[in-house]
């Protein structure tokens, strides 16, 4: 029996939502959750599934083994319970951030939620509903709990104030002041107004380093939560901050290498080298970046970058040329006067000598 759904909440990263599968709000506590099991493998025991056929039996045990105890082992312990809730926020803020993408295609229930008045009464009354036939069918349980992760997303939604966007035609943006124009009389001065035009051939568009500052700034907010995560241990939390960072602010070459940093943690050697690459090709003096290419070229994994015959080997000084020193860089397995450690292996060690 398949378990693919492809609906509210599922669709977002791979993400699980257990509390649809189990049949209960998002915000249900440990007693709820225990209860709400018991109930569910009672009905889907074979001793209970009395006038069933074996094959009906054989389905009923698979969904409680792939489906309801996953759930259930997730949200019965609190530190497990814990971190998913941390997860489920998380993704709360990312619906909120694609809601025009998520909202389409919802089915009556969740469009229902989107409109009430009263979301809270009206959320907890719609899966209690269906929570009470969610187990009746074997083949509608799929459906159902789709079903029921799409009103999990309306809810997270409606939770940061915002209803169910409808589609209406877009309206052009107004136009915006000439930069140098005088404001008119009763209007407030716009940033730009009573300045000078800029230079021909400029368009008014942003310089690349104001662009680059831009990014940065927008993505200190992800990283710092993803540093956060990283000193206790939740790394799939951290990563999921970096990706949205990223989303926030794509080249911005400190997500990149942190998140490079942590796949090496958790032994995912490819993943670490596509992150790391970016990082160096995006700044090649990113220290983070530099250490974890140094780390891959231990384990067998080197980074090659184009032009890398005018720019000094990971474990170099910076990116800058050294004078001196080969173009393929030091040789494995050789040692460096300077000292390891993670300065060490930037900065390098000692004097080159000339013979």
């Amino acid at each position: 029996m398949s378990f693919e759904i492809k609906k509210g909440l599922y669709n977002l990263d791979t993400f699980e939502d257990h509390h649809a599968a189990l049949g209960l709000p998002v915000n249900a506590d440990a007693s709820q959750v225990r209860k709400r099991y018991l109930k569910i493998a009672r009905k889907l025991h074979p001793d209970s599934m009395v006038g069933c056929s074996a094959e009906e039996k054989v389905r009923a045990t698979e969904v409680l083994s792939k489906l309801v105890n996953p759930a259930y082992e997730m949200l019965s312990q609190d530190k497990n319970r814990k971190e998913y809730l941390i997860l489920t926020r998380l993704k709360g803020q990312q619906v909120e951030q694609q809601k025009d993408t998520l909202a389409t295609g919802l089915g009556e229930e969740a469009k229902q939620l989107g409109k009430a008045p009263n979301v809270e009464g009206a959320y907890k009354q719609l899966v209690t509903q269906l929570a009470s036939t969610q187990f009746d069918e074997l083949d509608k349980i799929v459906e159902v709990v789709g079903t029921l992760s799409e009103l999990n997303l309306v809810y997270l939604l409606r939770q940061k104030g915002n209803a169910i966007p409808k589609a209406a035609a877009k309206k052009p943006p107004a136009a915006a002041p000439t930069a140098g124009a005088a404001p008119r009389p009763g209007q407030p001065p716009t940033p730009g107004m009573g300045r000078p035009p800029m230079p021909p051939g400029n368009d008014n568009q942003p310089t690349i380093i104001q662009t680059q500052a831009h990014q940065m700034s927008l993505a200190d907010g992800y990283l710092r939560r993803a540093e956060e995560y990283l000193r206790k241990k939740a790394l799939s939390q951290a990563i999921l901050e970096l990706r949205d960072g990223l989303r926030a602010a794509p080249k911005d070459s400190r997500c990149h290498s942190l998140m490079g940093m942590i796949y090496l943690q958790q032994n995912q050697a490819t993943m670490a080298k596509v992150s790391i690459r970016k990082a160096l090709e995006l700044n090649p003096k990113d220290l983070r970046a530099i250490e974890g290419r140094r780390k891959l070229s231990t384990m067998g994994h080197n980074i090659e970058l184009s032009g890398e015959a005018s720019s000094a080997p990971a474990g170099g000084n910076n990116g800058a040329p050294a004078k001196g020193r080969a173009k393929t860089g030091t040789k494995p397995g050789s040692k460096s006067k300077g000292g390891g450690g993670l300065f060490g292996g930037i900065f390098g060690g000692g004097k080159s000598k000339r013979k």
